[in-house]
C-alpha cells in the first residue's frame, strides 16, 4: 500500500482553500488502495483559513484519512512551513500541495501506479502536468535548469489541449525530467530529509529550485507523468504581498549559486551568471515600480539595501551549507 502525507502550507488562503480541499478529497477517494493523512500548516493567517479547513473535515468524513493542523503564530515562509509538515509526516511519500491549486480526480491513481511500477531507487520525486487555473495553458511539465542561474518551467505559457498530452511519445514508458516545482509534487521523505529538506533561509521562492538542484547533483531523479493534471491559480498568496516575490527571487538566486555551484561551474558561467542577476535586478526594480508607483522612489532603495545586507549577512551560513553539500557529494551513503 502506498502511503501519502499531504502537506498544505497556507497563508491567508481562505478564498481558494475550499476548491483545493474539494479536489483533493475527490482524488483521495478515487485511490482507495492508498492511505492518506493531511497536514495543514498555517503561517499565522489573519483570515479564517484554519476554520474553513476544520469545518470542511467536520462535514466530510473520508475513509483512510486523518488530518492535523499546525498553527504558526506568524508567517515563517513557505520553506519553514513545509519543513514542519514534512517532519510531522508519518508516511513514506510526502505530497506538497499549494492552497491555490486543484487536481484531477485520477491524480493519485496515476502517481500511485508510477510509484508501484518504479524499480529505480534513485527516483526521489514524482510530478504531473500543472496547468493554469482555466486549463488553457501549461504552467509546468517539470523544470529545466541553466548554469547561468536560471530555471524555467517546461512549456510554461504554451497552449494546452487534451490532444497535446495524448500525442506525447511513449506515454506508457518512464519519462524523466531534470526536476520539479513545489506547486504539487511527491517526494520520498527519507531522501529529502537526508539531504536537508528545504532551505528555511530562503523564506520563499527558489527554494524548490535549490532542493531540485541538490537532488540532481546527488544523482536522484524525477519521474514525470503527463496525464496527472492539476490546475494552479499561481501567486494566490504572493499577489497580496507587494514586491516580495521579485525581491526574494533576486536574493535567493545568490543563495542557490553560493551553496551549490562548484568553482568550475561558477568560473565557466561567470559572465552568464552576471547577466541573469541583472535580469533579476530589473524584474525586482520593475515590480517595485508597478506595485508602489511614485512611492517606489523611496521604497526601492530601501528594499535594495535591505536585500544586499541580507545576502552579505548570510554569506557565512551559505558557505557552511556549501561544505555540507560537498561532503554529501563525496559520500556513498545516499
Amino acid at each position: 500500500m502506498i502511503k501519502f502525507s499531504v502537506i498544505i502550507p497556507n497563508y491567508d488562503g481562505a478564498s481558494f482553500l475550499t476548491d483545493c480541499l474539494n479536489s483533493l478529497t475527490k482524488a483521495i477517494t478515487n485511490c482507495p488502495e492508498s492511505n492518506f493523512e493531511i497536514i495543514f500548516v498555517d503561517n499565522g493567517s489573519k483570515d479564517n483559513s484554519c476554520q474553513i479547513f476544520t469545518d470542511f473535515f467536520k462535514k466530510n468524513k473520508f475513509l483512510n484519512l486523518t488530518f492535523a493542523i499546525c498553527n504558526l503564530r506568524s508567517n515563517h515562509g513557505f520553506a519553514s512551513a513545509v519543513n514542519l509538515g514534512i517532519k510531522k509526516a508519518k508516511h513514506e511519500w510526502v505530497v506538497l500541495l499549494n492552497n491555490d491549486l486543484t487536481l484531477k480526480p485520477n491524480w493519485f491513481q496515476l502517481i500511485s501506479q508510477n510509484i508501484k511500477d518504479n524499480k529505480d531507487k534513485k527516483v526521489a520525486t514524482f510530478f504531473g502536468t500543472v496547468l493554469t487555473k482555466d486549463g488553457t495553458k501549461f504552467e509546468s511539465q517539470g523544470l529545466d535548469f541553466f548554469y547561468s542561474g536560471k530555471c524555467q518551467n517546461v512549456s510554461n505559457g504554451q497552449k494546452f489541449s487534451p490532444s497535446t498530452i495524448s500525442t506525447i511519445d511513449n506515454l506508457s514508458s518512464t519519462i524523466y525530467v531534470w526536476g520539479s516545482s513545489a506547486a504539487l509534487v511527491v517526494y520520498n521523505k527519507k531522501i529529502i530529509t537526508k539531504i536537508g529538506l528545504f532551505d528555511q533561509d530562503f523564506f520563499a521562492y527558489e527554494e524548490d529550485v535549490d532542493l531540485a538542484l541538490r537532488l540532481h547533483n546527488l544523482g536522484f531523479k524525477t519521474i514525470y507523468n503527463p496525464q496527472a493534471l492539476s490546475f494552479h491559480l499561481g501567486g494566490g498568496t504572493s499577489n497580496n504581498m507587494k514586491n516580495i516575490r521579485s525581491r526574494l527571487s533576486f536574493r535567493n538566486w545568490f543563495f542557490v549559486i553560493l551553496k551549490n555551484y562548484s568553482k568550475k561551474e561558477f568560473n565557466l558561467n561567470f559572465k552568464d551568471i552576471c547577466i541573469e542577476r541583472c535580469r533579476n535586478f530589473s524584474y525586482f526594480f520593475r515590480e517595485t515600480i508597478r506595485v508602489y508607483k511614485l512611492k517606489s522612489l523611496i521604497i526601492f532603495p530601501f528594499d535594495l539595501i535591505k536585500t544586499l545586507i541580507e545576502i552579505l549577512f548570510n554569506l557565512p551560513k551559505m558557505f557552511n551549507k556549501r561544505k555540507h553539500i560537498q561532503k554529501l557529494l563525496k559520500s556513498n551513503n545516499l
